[in-house]
């Protein structure tokens, strides 16, 4: 475990306090002959063979471990540096690395598979089963509901209006919204949750005096409403049945 630590510590270094966005720029432009893609690469393998040393690993094994890293890391970012900026290939790209890190810490520490079984089978609770159903629903479920409720709403403030959000932007507000909520719930930091609606408030002010609409207004509100309420009935019973089963 504290080879995975200090390897994932020497990856997220590496990757975003010592790769100036030359590099980056570089690596995307030029791709397998950019010498900040080299560079880069020259980075992570110092930082890995320091992670290495701290875990006392042999000498064969640190130089094994480090290579084995820089190489895939490579291949990697090759492959990035191909690809368009979006939030789809970052995530894949940093996927990656952290399960050849971890892929590789398993196998320097002998770890067994019957170990990695166990490991995820104490996982498998009821509580935390409870805990995943939790977010579950009030993400895409509690979204689609709210939809549904405030649809012939929302077709006429469209009507009238004109659609002038960012596409999916609501959606995902709510999905933050109704996290954090919950989140505020199993945590017990009730004053989180007036912080949150405080915050929405404010933010939303502007917006409403500059329209000085009143249906616009009661739309808002009633929306902000039924997501919280959603997010605090799912919470709360969530929290009873965790104590109850």
């Amino acid at each position: 475990m504290e080879l995975i630590i200090l390897l994932v510590v020497a990856h997220f270094i590496g990757d975003f306090y010592l790769q100036p966005k030359q590099w980056v720029d570089c690596r995307n432009t030029n791709h397998a002959r950019s010498k900040g893609l080299y560079k880069h690469i020259a980075t992570h393998f110092v930082l890995s063979i320091f992670a290495a040393l701290l875990s006392d690993l042999p000498v064969f094994t640190i130089l094994l471990v480090s290579l084995s890293i820089a190489v895939t890391h490579f291949l990697a970012d090759l492959w990035k540096s191909h690809q368009a900026p979006t939030l789809m290939s970052f995530l894949i790209d940093q996927l990656v690395h952290i399960i050849v890190i971890l892929g590789i810490a398993f196998i320097v520490s002998d770890i067994t598979f019957a170990q990695i079984s166990t490991s995820f089978s104490n996982l498998i609770t009821l509580s935390n089963a409870i805990f995943v159903t939790a977010y579950l629903l009030v993400c895409k479920p509690a979204s689609v509901l709210i939809s549904l409720a405030l649809r012939k709403h929302t077709q006429h403030l469209a009507e009238e209006a004109g659609d002038k959000g960012l596409q999916a932007a609501g959606a995902w507000i709510g999905y933050l919204e109704r996290c954090l909520t919950i989140s505020f719930i199993f945590m017990g930091q009730f004053a989180g949750i007036a912080f949150l609606v405080a915050a929405k408030t404010i933010f939303r002010f502007g917006d409403l005096t500059k329209n000085n609409d009143m249906k616009l207004t009661e739309y808002m509100m009633l929306g902000t409403l039924l997501s919280y309420s959603i997010a605090i009935f799912v919470g709360w019973n969530a929290l009873y049945l965790m104590r109850v089963l």
